[in-house]
């Protein structure tokens, strides 16, 4: 299991990294494209003024791929990624890191979604509004057989075993984890989850509805 929670921590610094250096690289590192999402919305949650519903995309990035390969954090097939936040119920959210083949995010290579449950809003600090909630596991899909060997090679440990095409559901132990949000009319800024206390910012990405 050190390897699932490597992977929680992992996440959780591909967020804390591109949230900082999202709005110095954009000229270089975005495209008009946005990311994709596979997972069907449903109900809202209010955060004060704002009712969070639907589908939140980031804009297509290419900025550090190289890195996060070398990192183990991306098959060696993706050229681009992005970001999708999605309203799954009335307490329910998924974060999702979604990786391409193409450098504009068309074809996919592997989905990484963070599925948390009993989501509860907590008390405004200006705009930013803190998150609770539990961590309740991963949905994660490959699409080419090199993000399949990457996937199953990174989770020997458990002998996970994927299917190209086909999305598996990981349990986790569900603890509390914590997160803030700045919502709008049509967008949100997210900060890096934490499993020990509320993040004080938010990152620099947009996600757009």
């Amino acid at each position: 299991m050190k390897n699932l929670f490597f992977w929680m921590v992992l996440i959780g610094s591909i967020f804390a990294i591109l949230g900082s250096c999202a709005k110095d690289d954009d000229s270089a590192a975005t495209t008009t494209t946005t990311s994709k999402t596979t997972t069907t919305p449903s109900g809202s949650i209010t955060m004060g003024n704002y009712t969070l519903s639907g589908v939140y995309l980031t804009e297509c990035q290419t900025s550090g791929v190289s890195t996060f390969i070398a990192l183990g954090a991306f098959p060696s097939d993706v050229k681009s990624y992005g970001f999708a936040f999605v309203v799954t119920g009335d307490d329910n959210i998924t974060t999702e890191t979604h990786t391409f083949t193409d450098t504009g995010c068309t074809t996919s290579s592997y989905i990484n979604k963070l599925v948390r449950d009993n989501v509860t809003v907590g008390t405004a600090s200006g705009a930013n509004y803190p998150l609770t909630y539990n961590a309740t596991g991963f949905k994660w899909t490959v699409n080419t057989t090199t993000a399949e060997t990457f996937l199953e090679n990174l989770y020997s440990s458990i002998n996970l075993d994927m299917t190209v095409g086909t999305e598996k559901f990981v349990a986790s132990t569900g603890s509390l984890a914590y997160n803030l949000v700045t919502p709008g009319d049509t967008t949100i800024y997210l900060g890096s989850e934490s499993s020990s206390a509320t993040p004080s910012t938010v990152g620099a990405q947009v996600y757009t509805k």
